[in-house]
């Protein structure tokens, strides 16, 4: 799909800040399936399957592949695999492979008493352990909004920076019941447009890529 200055987050979306909004019940499993739309087309999918155990601890495993095509030419290319830890709304231990178009990462990342400890293809760092990760997938704390907040990239593991507006809360209907959305948008570093359902859950994502609108939707939840 072209180049983007977020990372996991063009085609995810894709993971949660301070505290977990509203998340899913203990010991549930909720598989989430979305589509990624580029100008308005089909590009890909992006499935992500959500755990919470007994004592609180979330997980989160991310499988993504795109693959842009312009008539019957493949012009961009786009894997990702990616699982996070998180506990009492801090990220405990995140590990991602991606190819992004021939761009190779390996990121990890695990929480220690000085920091969050990071390494990007065997290079360490030593970061704030309170940071959001690029995918996005559960509402942020809403002590975050309208402040700037660390961002690590999931992608490629560069340290980022936004500062995260409510734009508006929207009352839907939607099987037979109201549901109250969430616009989000994310400025700085990054600029995106993140809607959250009465969950806390992701269901869109909009980001501009170089000129084109890319879209990250919410198709179906299995549990």
């Amino acid at each position: 799909m072209v180049r983007s200055p977020l990372g996991l987050a063009r085609w995810l979306v894709l993971i949660g800040l301070a505290v977990f909004a509203n998340g899913a019940k203990a010991s549930d499993v909720e598989t989430r399936e979305y589509k990624v739309l580029v100008d308005g087309k089909r590009a890909g999918d992006a499935q992500m399957t959500i755990h919470r155990a007994d004592d609180g601890t979330l997980s989160m495993h991310c499988d993504t592949e795109i693959t842009v095509k312009v008539g019957p030419f493949k012009v961009y290319s786009y894997k990702y695999r990616g699982r996070e830890t998180w506990k009492d709304g801090k990220l405990q231990r995140f590990q991602s492979t991606c190819n992004d178009d021939g761009k190779h990462f390996d990121v990890q990342a695990e929480s220690q008493a000085d920091g969050l400890h990071v390494s990007v293809n065997n290079v360490e760092r030593t970061i704030n352990a309170n940071v959001w990760l690029t995918s996005y997938w559960q509402e942020p704390d809403k002590k975050k909004y309208e402040t700037s907040v660390p961002l690590l990239d999931a992608d490629c593991g560069r340290d980022l920076e936004a500062r995260i507006h409510l734009v508006s809360v929207e009352q839907r209907s939607a099987s037979g019941k109201t549901e109250e959305i969430k616009h989000l948008e994310l400025i700085g570093h990054v600029h995106v447009d993140l809607w959250y359902d009465g969950s806390g859950r992701l269901i869109r994502q909009e980001w501009m890529e170089e000129g084109h609108r890319t879209r990250l939707e919410l198709k179906n939840i299995r549990r």
